[in-house]
């Protein structure tokens, strides 16, 4: 026995170093074994552009599994995966999850001209390459972007979207910019690259991807030298140019071209850029260039820096004068450039003189201030108390003997109870009414002989009470001056009657009453290409006080262009000026096919309007749709 013990002492040496040169030689071939379809199992945790995260090592039979999974679903997977490799012994997990942040922040910084760093975090499940790769396509060469976002969970859907249109937005700025997103909010700071890419990224923001809003977007426009600005008003309405300092003030600008266009189109070439001198109002400047463009009839108002020039034809001589004082005027920081105004003679030359219950007023143009005290001292000895309102201005282009045919008028106005005295070029007119039948006809009779030579005249005096009555002949001439006299246009995408129209349409009702043969037929128009709907503004104090006092379809009297008192007529009027202060419609997105129904609707406004000031029905209606340009409305006398 104690031979065979020592027999097997004698082995052991033996065995173990049989079992280590064993293991020396079959373990690095286990593990090699093992590592080659472990790490195509890693690998496989990269598809679809993520990077793969699953790191495994083999020892002897064992594997051992580590990384941070972009979700549990990931995970689970990857242990599947593992589980199924034939040979291996048992796996050791050490895997966890990639953190999970709230909010979800990511940003492209414009570090260099050269380069954008993007920073805080990225997608998960998105590699930092395959984003680079999205990021990248596009951009110029020599521009690189240098990713330093750390993987995370809880990015929103659609991030890559959101990413590269941030970047495509950052582009349109100076280095030093930085474009983020919070979850599905986005954010712009920064100053504009130029002005052309400052409209860009407006543009661009009104548009952001699916599921995302912009938050705060605080970029500069551009800076540019010298800061110009110009208005211009011609036949085909009205044109912007220049600059604007920002969207607030562009919107001023436009609102205010709108209301004096009064429906002509305006034509908006504005960009957005700073430059403007320090310590300029800039709404104090748009209210006195406005001031002085509606003093131009053909022409413009412009600033170059901080000079304003006038140039152009202006709607009278009185506007000249006018111009002159306003520029030597201008809001502080603003100095006064050249002021090249002209004024040629006003066509056709209208005037009138309406005699109301306590005033007479005087409306259109004069040729000089001798003709104007020549008239208020015809009018002296036939004042009871009454005022006179004077709102003629100087012009050139007064026909002959006006004056004189004025003067005359006045004393056959003075007998009446209501009237007016008119003039359009050599044409007078004396209308209203007397206060007995028998009254009413002598003034007629002798007011026949009042005309100056080479005049026409034209007289409508009835009793009160009663219609007056013209031939068929006066009907037609007298409305042809009317329906080529101011152009009525509604505002772009409206048929709401605007107050400007309502002294023209009172005209309208008063000759159809004094023409009781003909019918009158009324057509719409079409908006210019291009228009849109304008932005409603407030109106000032002014505007509302002047809506209060002087109801559309009135005059300063209180009457209507026939004479007579807005209680004896329908009362359209003030049914239209309560319709005329009612809050502007918020504005509707622009259509790009022009509205086929809309002259119609614009017609049937206007009848509607006319129906109600007394004429009846069946003489007056809408005329037949047809395709048109038309940019104003029309109107036809049908015997």
């Amino acid at each position: 026995m104690a031979i065979r013990s020592i027999g097997w002492l004698a082995g052991l040496p033996l065995l173990a170093g049989a079992w280590i040169a064993a293991t020396a030689f079959a373990e690095p071939r286990i593990e090699a074994a093992l590592e080659a379809p472990a790490e195509a199992v890693a690998a496989a945790t990269g598809r679809d552009g993520a990077e793969p995260w699953l790191r495994v090592e083999a020892r002897g039979r064992d594997l051992v599994a580590s990384g941070e999974a972009p979700g549990e679903a990931a995970r689970e997977q990857a242990r599947a995966a593992l589980a199924a490799l034939p040979g291996r012994r048992r796996i050791l997990d050490r895997t966890g999850l990639v953190a999970e942040v709230s909010p979800f922040t990511w940003a492209a910084a414009f570090r260099a001209p050269d380069r954008i760093d993007l920073l805080g975090h990225r997608p998960a499940e998105t590699g930092r390459a395959a984003l680079a790769e999205s990021l990248g396509a596009g951009l110029p060469p020599g521009l690189v972007l240098r990713d330093a976002a750390r993987a995370a969970r809880g990015a929103p859907d659609n991030f890559s979207e959101a990413a590269r249109f941030l970047v495509a937005q950052v582009r349109h700025l100076k280095p030093g910019a930085t474009a983020a997103l919070s979850d599905r909010v986005l954010s712009v700071h920064g100053e504009a690259a130029s002005v052309a890419a400052y409209a860009a990224l407006r543009a661009d923001l009104a548009h952001p991807p699916a599921g995302f809003a912009v938050g705060e977007v605080a970029v500069e426009p551009a800076l540019v030298s010298p800061f110009v600005w110009s208005a211009s008003r011609g036949p085909g309405g009205i044109r912007l140019d220049g600059y604007a300092t920002s969207e607030a003030d562009r919107s001023a600008i436009l609102a205010a071209a709108r209301l004096l266009a009064e429906g002509a189109p305006v034509t908006d070439a504005m960009g957005i850029a700073r430059g403007l001198p320090a310590g300029v109002d800039a709404r104090a400047l748009v209210d006195r260039v406005f001031a002085i463009l509606a003093l131009v009839r053909d022409g413009s108002v412009a600033l170059d820096g901080s000079t304003l020039s006038v140039r152009g034809s202006a709607i009278d001589v009185q506007a000249v004068r006018e111009a002159e004082a306003a520029a030597a005027s201008l809001p502080a920081g603003v100095s006064r450039g050249t002021v090249a105004l002209t004024a040629s003679p006003v066509s056709p030359y209208l005037v009138t003189i309406r005699r109301g219950p306590d005033a007479f007023t005087l409306t259109g143009h004069l040729p000089d201030a001798e003709a104007r005290a020549a008239l208020r001292a015809a009018l002296r000895p036939h004042l009871y108390g009454e005022r006179v309102i004077d709102r003629t201005r100087i012009a050139e282009g007064a026909p002959p003997s006006l004056v004189e045919g004025l003067t005359a008028g006045i004393g056959a106005l003075a007998q009446l109870a209501e009237g007016e005295v008119s003039v359009r070029d050599q044409n007078l007119r004396i209308a209203g009414e007397g206060l007995y039948p028998e009254s009413a006809r002598r003034i007629a009779a002798e007011a026949g002989r009042l005309a100056p030579a080479g005049w026409r005249l034209d007289v409508a005096i009835g009793a009160r009470g009663a219609t007056p009555s013209r031939d068929p002949a006066a009907c037609r001439e007298t409305f042809a001056g009317l329906a080529s006299g101011q152009a009525l246009r509604f505002d772009p995408g409206s048929a709401d009657l605007k107050p400007a129209f309502y002294p023209v349409l009172d005209e309208v009702a008063g000759l159809a009453r004094t023409c009781p043969q003909a019918r009158i037929e009324v057509a719409g128009h079409d908006d210019p290409p291009g228009s849109v709907p304008p932005v409603p503004v407030a109106k000032d104090a002014t505007a509302k006080d002047a809506a209060v006092k002087e109801p559309p379809g009135k005059d300063a009297t209180g009457k209507d262009a026939t004479g007579k008192d807005a209680a004896a007529r329908s009362k359209p009027a003030p049914k239209a000026a309560k319709a005329a202060e009612k809050p502007a419609p918020k504005p509707v997105e622009a259509s790009a096919m022009p509205d086929p129904g809309l002259p119609q609707r614009r017609a049937a406004a206007i009848v509607d309007y006319l129906l109600k000031a007394g004429i009846p029905a069946d003489r007056i209606a809408a005329a037949p749709a047809e395709a048109s340009d038309r940019r104003a409305v029309a109107f036809a006398l049908r015997s």
